[in-house]
């Protein structure tokens, strides 16, 4: 019996097969028929098809079975020449190897590390923003400690939202540091990766609804609405968690499509809640300190509505960017900048932030924003 293993770039894929005349699906094996016919590159019965024009950039190694053989190994190194997508590919043509499992591990080795090549970018990626938050963290801490007298319960919320930006961009810096270091990911970093990821997303979307509803500055509760918040918030957390643990322990990809709907239907939707239920509530706030003529909230707000409305700008062209790449090009052309698409959404979401804290940052005229109308019940109940 046989087997072949080959490894090759993703330039010298068109090599390796034959593609028959209004045929879907390529020929790999090269069969009695085929070598009548003459296809170039099927030498060998029972062999892959390999064009001769492919020279040394398909790299193959044969393994034989003798009469009565029933395992055999194999250990070999292949050099890298070039950077790219690389398959590797087991082949068994030859009928009488029959039934074949095979078992046993690659290791890819560059020239930083272990890292794979289209994960690389995300350690300097990720150890820039934790940089990023670390600073915003010790500046905020600066103005919080020095304005302490003044603080909000708001600015309190914003502060536990830049403490789990810390701990989240840290812990998948560290994870990825280990991953190069090593080669092998352990499943307890990639939980707790996902589990800081996903606590930041679901206070940072709950932090930017309840400053759309006036929190502190218009009401000085959300009252009833305060149940819906938290509920919302925990549904959320819950099929976020979900999705991300599946997206980064098996790749989406890999997942059959209804599946992956089930994963990805219930977040978005939730999604489409929040951004519903925000701009709803900040177009309400909005019109209460119009009718209040409160001119410094009001400013305030409306400076928040435009961060918003830009992030939503922002989001929908690079979706449709991203749809575009999809569909037009070869994923296996942009290998190295597919993260990209994740990083987008972790810069987008630092920068609400910071423009949060900008807007609502610690000062001696903090008490201006704070709310100071005294609400009838009846009216609070309407707002709900």
């Amino acid at each position: 019996g046989l087997i072949q293993v080959l490894v090759f770039h993703s330039d010298s894929l068109d090599y390796v097969g034959y593609l028959e005349p209004g045929a879907q699906q390529k020929t790999y094996c090269c069969t009695t028929v085929l070598r009548k016919q003459g296809v170039p590159g099927c030498a060998s019965i029972g062999h892959m098809i390999i064009a001769p024009k492919a020279g040394g950039e398909v790299w193959q190694q044969d393994i034989t079975f003798g009469v009565n053989q029933t395992t055999n190994q194999l250990i070999a190194d292949y050099k890298v020449q070039d950077s790219g997508v690389h398959y590797l590919l087991f082949s068994s043509c030859d009928p009488a190897t029959g039934k074949v499992s095979i078992d046993g591990s690659t290791l890819w080795m560059n020239p930083y590390g272990f890292l794979p090549g289209e994960l690389f970018h995300f350690l300097p990626f990720y150890g820039i923003m934790s940089l990023l938050y670390l600073a915003l963290g010790v500046l905020w801490f600066i103005l919080c400690a020095r304005y302490w007298r003044e603080l909000l319960r708001l600015q309190n919320c914003i502060s536990g939202v830049i403490a789990l930006g810390m701990v989240e961009t840290a812990t998948w810096y560290f994870d990825y540091v280990s991953f190069n270091s090593t080669g092998t990911r352990g499943l307890g970093p990639i939980i707790l990766g996902v589990f800081a990821s996903t606590v930041k997303k679901t206070v940072s979307r709950l932090l930017v609804l309840v400053v759309s509803l006036g929190y502190g500055v218009v009401r000085p509760t959300l009252g009833a609405v305060a149940k819906r918040v938290v509920l919302l918030g925990v549904v959320y957390f819950v099929f976020s968690m979900i999705l991300d643990t599946v997206s980064n322990v098996s790749p989406i990809t890999d997942i059959s499509v209804p599946l992956r709907l089930l994963f990805i239907l219930p977040v978005a939707f939730l999604d489409a809640t929040f951004y519903w239920w925000i701009f709803s509530g900040l177009s309400r706030t909005l019109s209460q300190l119009t009718s209040r003529k409160q001119s410094a909230k009001l400013t305030l707000y409306r400076r928040f509505s435009h961060v918003l409305i830009m992030s939503i700008v922002l989001s929908a062209a690079w979706v449709t960017w991203q749809m575009i790449v999809i569909i037009s090009d070869s994923l296996d052309d942009r290998w190295d900048s597919l993260w990209i698409f994740d990083a987008f959404w972790h810069v987008l979401y630092a920068g609400i932030l910071m423009a949060i804290a900008f807007l609502w940052s610690p000062n001696k005229n903090n008490l201006q924003y704070a709310y100071s109308d005294e609400l009838g019940q009846e009216e609070e109940e309407e707002e709900e």
